[in-house]
């Protein structure tokens, strides 16, 4: 009996396991619409974590921010997504139907640096993606780690939107009310400190160019805008950008507005 029940392991049982792994480990994003929401509310994505690309690494530093190691990977893996770059009608530069914009959150376990799946609206939705301000639920850790910023991606390869400008970490601050932070922090309020028990800033990321001519965009809550230079390693401060509001006439917002003129 016990060896029919083995060799009934090994002929069914087992290469189903096997194909149901390989399905997960070619898995490229999750859906918005596969994600809980923290307390129910529905812009409180949480997202799953970390994400498991093959260029994506797990980053053990002790640095007070994320790392560009962990930074420059993600942002480039963001672009070879489906429908994450070169997705723009040239006939009329709209996004095609297939342009796909992807979000993940960048945060700190007590062990090392990571970054969340991306996050994906339905097939065929329109619109952005949903950054996880829920927070991550991470596979080792669990929840309740400090999300240090949100990153995406543009189809079309323009750059931040006035509404990028303002999307940064939230928290719980009383009885049923979400707020956005300018610093590193859990959803549940508890913040990330440096050496020196200070607060540290959170940050946006863009991915967006051309595949092979892509650029990196970062920026903080005072609208401090940085291009990466691949050639030094480093980002470059652009601008200053403001976001703009929409005119009297139009519900649509204008792109921000930037001194010097961001390129």
């Amino acid at each position: 009996m016990r060896d029919a029940l083995a060799s009934y392991l090994r002929k069914c049982v087992l290469p189903v396991l096997i194909l149901f792994s390989g399905c997960m480990s070619h898995r490229l994003y999750f859906l918005d619409s596969e994600l809980p929401r923290l307390e129910g509310m529905p812009k409180l994505v949480v997202a799953p974590g970390p994400w498991e690309a093959r260029d994506v690494p797990s980053v053990y530093s002790d640095a007070a921010s994320v790392p560009n190691d962990l930074v420059i990977p993600a942002l480039s893996s963001l672009m070879a997504l489906p429908g994450a770059a070169d997705a723009c009608d040239p006939n009329t530069g709209r996004p095609r139907p297939d342009a796909t914009e992807y979000c993940v959150a960048f945060y700190r376990t007590p062990e090392d640096w990571r970054v969340s799946w991306p996050i994906r609206n339905m097939t065929g939705q329109l619109g952005s993606c949903n950054p996880p301000l829920g927070g991550v639920e991470d596979k080792d850790f669990g929840s309740g780690l400090p999300i240090f910023g949100f990153a995406h991606n543009h189809p079309c390869g323009t750059s931040m939107s006035s509404p990028d400008l303002r999307v940064f970490p939230v928290m719980k601050a009383g009885e049923g009310r979400w707020m956005m932070v300018e610093y590193a922090v859990a959803p549940n309020g508890k913040p990330a400190l440096d050496s020196r028990g200070q607060l540290i800033p959170a940050w946006g990321w863009l991915a967006t160019g051309r595949v092979g001519e892509p650029r990196f965009y970062k920026w903080n809550s005072v609208g401090e805008v940085f291009k990466w230079n691949e050639g030094q390693r480093d980002w470059e401060f652009q601008a200053i950008c403001t976001p703009q509001k929409p005119g009297a006439l139009s519900s649509i917002l204008p792109p921000p507005k930037c001194s010097p003129e961001l390129n």
